[in-house]
Formats: C-alpha cells, structure tokens, sequence
C-alpha cells in the first residue's frame, strides 16, 4: 500500500493542477445595459465535454447568489463559448451595486469552478462626469465642470454637521450622483424596480441620488438636497444596530438640510392648537397631505428646539438611547431628564407666534430706541436753551 502513496499525491497533483490550469484559461466579461440586459460571456479551453454550466451573480450586500442555466453554450475542439443575456430584475440588480460573478462547469468526472469577476451596476443612459475627492465620487451631467467641486464641499460640510449631532458611523467610500432632473432620477429607479421612499431614495442602495435640474440654483438644490439624502444614509447605517423613531429620522433630514417653517403650517396649527401628538408620529406619519406636512414641520422643529436649549450633544444622545433599545418617548425623556409632557409644552412655548406688538418690536426696537434717544437729546439740546436765556 504504502509504495502506491506516491502513485496516488502524483495522480491528485496532476488533476489539481489540470483544474487550475484549466481555471487559468477562461475569459468572463459582463456588459450592462441599464433597466434593459446584462449580457455575460464565458470563453475557455476545456478538455473534457462540459455536461452543463452554471452562472452565479452576487451583488454585494445580498445574502445569496442569483443562479441561472446557460442555455447558449458551444464546444468546439475543447473550446468551450457560454453566453447569458439576463433582465436585470429578473435577478432584482440594485442599481448602483458592485455584482460579483462567476460560473461553474459541470463535466463528468468534475466540477471546474470560473474564478468570479465584477461589474458595477450603473445607470448608463448619461455620459457621467466624473470628480473623486478624497473618498468621495461625484458624478454628473452637463457641460458646468464646477459643480462636481461644488457638490463635494456641500458633502464634506454634512458630513461635519451629522458628525456633531449623531453618533459615529462610517458611510465610505460614497458616490454621489447628480441628475439633470426629477424625471430622469424617477426613471432610473423605477427601471431597477425601486421608487422614492417618503420623498427620498432608498439608503439602502448606499448612494446619494440628488438632482440639480437649473445651473442658476444647483448650489441651492444640492445644498439641501446632499445633507438631507446623506443623513437618511447615515441613518440607515446606524439602525444596522437599532432603530428609529420615524418622527426622529424623517425630522433629522429636515434639520441638516436648513428647513424652516416657510409655509407657515406650524405657526398656523400651533396658533390653533391643532399640532399632532408626537407619539402619533413614532411609527408612521398620517396619510391626509397636510397633516404629512405639518408632521414634517412638527419633527424637525422639535429637534431644533432641543439643539439650541441643550446642544448638538443632546441629539447625539437621544440617537444613541434609540440604538440601544430605548422606547419613542423614553429616548427624548431620559435623555433630557423631563417629562414628554413638559418638552412639548416648552417647545410649543418656543414656537408660539408672537403677539403683533411683540413682532413689530423685536423687529424695530432698534429703530425706535434710536428715534426716542433723538427726541431725548434734542428735549436736552432745547431744555439748555432755555435756561440760558
């Protein structure tokens, strides 16, 4: 036995490196056509009939691999072509997904094993300019060479302001892109089978969709639109390990991006007593349109109040009490060391309109302490020339 053990590790090295070899030989490519086909193609040399091959895709994040028969497959003096043309929802490619890819051939005595390339699943309708700064890729349309340097100073700025009110998390590297208008942004999510998600794209594809549809305010757009789409990623990322509130997360991209109470729904429904229980809004907003807008305007104008009365910490607390398990109410009440009750009364208390006479003078009190000092200098100035005379 032991003077056939030679015999047997020759046998076993030959046929492994017969495999490698044969490995070593194959040429895989993949070519995407966006919402339409990715067309694989396999090219190698094999010496043995194939029985059957197999394609395996990937995207990474995903659980398990998409399979699928190769059905165009030629052999022709060992040479072995296998073609795939796949529907890209077929096998539910998220757009903007590193893919990885590889095949298996079956043969009668072996399985050979195509070591796995990659392909990145981008929406290739545009002609993508291109800036990387740092970590940072944004791409971009159009003939303005100055808004891809624009765009990544507006991330670097909110990526400073979420580091200062949340806890820390790591969305790197981060690829941004920059449509020429709604429209093509809708298209292109709903050609991989995705939609916007209360008016923002899913984090979970792990890009910043933005658009900037006039050059004239591109700086506007993008300066609420990146903070806004980058917190809803960040948040994503942090609720790997926790949840929540929907009132804290939808509120949250309000607050970095600079929203305001413009419209005046607020103002209106406090005035009238009529604001929403945030209670109500922990899990989900109402469906009536206005009440989804006074809820919008109710969640970030509650966590502006607790910015300027406790600080950026304080909405890095409350963050960090819902990631640990902390109930809707609980997180805002522990953190802050009061009742939900009195948080609401303080921050309605803030946010009341202000009686008309309270307005005109915060508005010109200046004016009108510099008209009475006049009237009092002049009282002097005449009071002096009296005495005198």
């Amino acid at each position: 036995m032991k003077r056939w053990l030679p015999v047997f590790l020759l046998l076993a090295l030959v046929f492994t490196s017969a495999s490698a070899l044969a490995q070593a030989d194959f040429a895989s490519t993949a070519v995407a056509e966006y919402g339409q086909n990715v067309a694989f193609r396999l090219e190698g040399v094999v010496a043995e009939p194939v029985e059957r091959v197999d394609l395996f895709l990937q995207p990474v994040g995903v659980e398990r691999p998409f399979t699928i028969q190769a059905i165009r497959v030629t052999q022709t003096a060992n040479q072995l072509v296998a073609n795939v043309d796949l529907d890209p929802m077929d096998a539910s490619l998220p757009p903007f997904a590193t893919v990885r890819f590889w095949w298996e051939l079956q043969t009668a005595v072996q399985t050979i094993t195509v070591p796995e390339e990659t392909f990145y699943y981008e929406d290739n309708r545009f002609t993508w300019r291109k800036l990387a700064a740092g970590d940072v890729t944004v791409h971009w349309t159009g003939n303005d060479a100055e808004l891809g340097q624009l765009a990544a100073e507006i991330v670097a700025q909110s990526r400073a302001t979420l580091d200062d009110i949340l806890p820390p998390t790591a969305v790197s590297p981060l690829n941004l892109y920059i449509y020429p208008s709604t429209g093509d942004l809708r298209s292109g999510l709903r050609l991989a089978d995705r939609d916007w998600q209360n008016g923002h794209t899913d984090p979970s594809l792990g890009v910043l969709l933005v658009t900037a549809v006039n050059p004239l305010t591109a700086a506007d757009e993008l300066s609420r639109a990146i903070p806004h789409e980058l917190a809803h990623l960040r948040l994503y990322r942090l609720a790997a390990g926790g949840d929540f509130p929907h009132w804290f997360e939808e509120g949250m991209a309000l607050l970095v991006e600079g929203f305001g109470e413009e419209s005046g729904v607020l103002e209106t429904a406090v005035a009238a007593k009529t604001t929403l229980p945030l209670l109500n809004l922990c899990v989900a907003f109402p469906e009536d349109a206005n009440e989804v807008e006074l809820a919008l305007a109710q969640s970030a104008s509650l966590l502006r109040y607790i910015q300027n009365q406790f600080g950026d910490q304080a909405l890095r607390q409350v963050a960090t009490a819902y990631l640990g398990g902390a109930s809707c109410e609980a997180g805002l009440t522990q953190t802050l060391d009061m009742p939900l009750a009195q948080l609401n009364v303080d921050w309605l208390a803030d946010v009341a309109p202000q009686p008309a006479w309270q307005t005109f003078l915060a508005e010109n009190g200046l004016w009108l302490l510099l008209i009475l000092a006049s009237f009092a200098f002049f009282a002097v100035l005449l009071q002096s020339g009296l005495q005198k005379k």
